[in-house]
């Protein structure tokens, strides 16, 4: 599960996949949620959010490509963004 947090710079709250079965807030104060941002081929990103699961390029394929084109995710671990 995933919930976007900011669209192209927006803040927003959208939960994703469709079948979520957590809220926006459960995702976010969940300990385990990781903070993601997803960017087209030029490296402009599009999305920022946190992600809680096992697939970590779920909000990529059900969101971020779909929508607008994001080629690639990337996770915040050890201070700065790391590409899967």
């Amino acid at each position: 599960m995933f919930v976007i947090t900011k669209d192209f710079g927006s803040k927003v709250e959208i939960v994703g996949p469709g079948n979520a079965t957590l809220t926006a807030d459960q995702i976010l104060n969940h300990l385990e949620a990781q903070k993601f941002r997803m960017l087209d081929d030029d490296g402009e990103v599009y999305y920022y959010g946190y992600f809680l699961g096992e697939d970590e390029f779920e909000p990529l394929d059900c969101y971020g490509l779909p929508n607008a084109g994001c080629t690639s995710i990337q996770y915040r671990r050890d201070g700065s963004w790391k590409a899967l």
